[in-house]
């Protein structure tokens, strides 16, 4: 679905007075909330936003002369556009229907979002149907289907939306590795419709706000080719994209 598409159903999903919509930013899914600390992005008419994308880290929570608050606290925000914001869920915004409000230098956009305990969603590299997967092989490169991952070996899955984590971090900056952020719950990953062994699940240490999902590719002969990925957390299961498998 087109970006302009998505825009029309979340708005009508969203009722006609709706002004601004709010969706996992991996996931795009248009019937579950977001989760708290998670990447998300707000569809609407932003007008007097010049495209802008943060490059430095702490992510800011003020980009082009736009912000993005949600029950009055202060998103991070990563890119800004006319149409479409991505940014960070606050990790401290509590569950339940939320106001968010986006300010421009034109003015402020109003709207609301659902914060959920867990809205898992793995970041797609492509628009096949299943798309390739943010994923990259236990040599450090990124899975393809020239560069496949083996059986037996970790691979590490890229997402958002866990939930909860076993210990505090601060919003927009990398969490770093001393100790790692570690997500509450562990998620069930499946490939190829087989559960995976999971060996780590928490923030990537070197980018705000990314779930890494370290699992083992199952040694199973019919796990060849392009194979379907999805993970399930707290009840709740995520989109489906695809890992190659040799």
């Amino acid at each position: 679905m087109s970006r302009k598409l998505l825009l029309a159903s979340l708005l009508l999903c969203s009722g006609l007075q709706a002004q601004v919509a709010i969706v996992n930013a991996a996931s795009f899914a248009t019937n579950q909330g977001v989760a708290a600390g998670s990447w998300a992005a707000a569809f609407g008419t932003f007008s007097g936003i010049a495209t802008t994308t943060a490059t430095t880290l702490p992510f800011p929570t003020s980009l082009a002369g736009v912000k993005l608050t949600i029950n009055g606290v202060a998103a991070p925000l990563f890119d800004v556009r006319q149409t479409q914001i991505t940014f960070l869920v606050p990790a401290g915004v509590t569950a339940g229907l939320q106001p968010v409000v986006v300010t421009t230098p034109l003015g402020a956009t109003n709207g609301n979002v659902r914060i959920v305990s867990a809205a898992p969603g793995i970041f797609p590299k492509e628009g096949t149907n299943p798309p390739k997967g943010a994923i990259i092989n236990q040599s450090g490169i990124e899975n393809s289907s020239t560069l496949p991952a083996k059986k037996g070996e970790v691979i590490s899955i890229y997402g958002t939306g866990p939930g909860a984590f076993k210990a505090a971090y601060t919003d927009g900056i990398a969490p770093g590795a001393t100790p790692l952020v570690e997500t509450s719950s562990t998620p069930q990953v499946f490939i190829g419709g087989v559960s995976a062994e999971v060996k780590y699940s928490g923030l990537n240490p070197s980018s705000p706000g990314l779930w890494q999902i370290n699992v083992v590719v199952p040694n199973l002969a019919f796990i060849t080719g392009k194979v379907p990925v999805s993970i399930f957390i707290d009840g709740v299961d995520s989109n489906q994209v695809a890992v190659f498998v040799q």
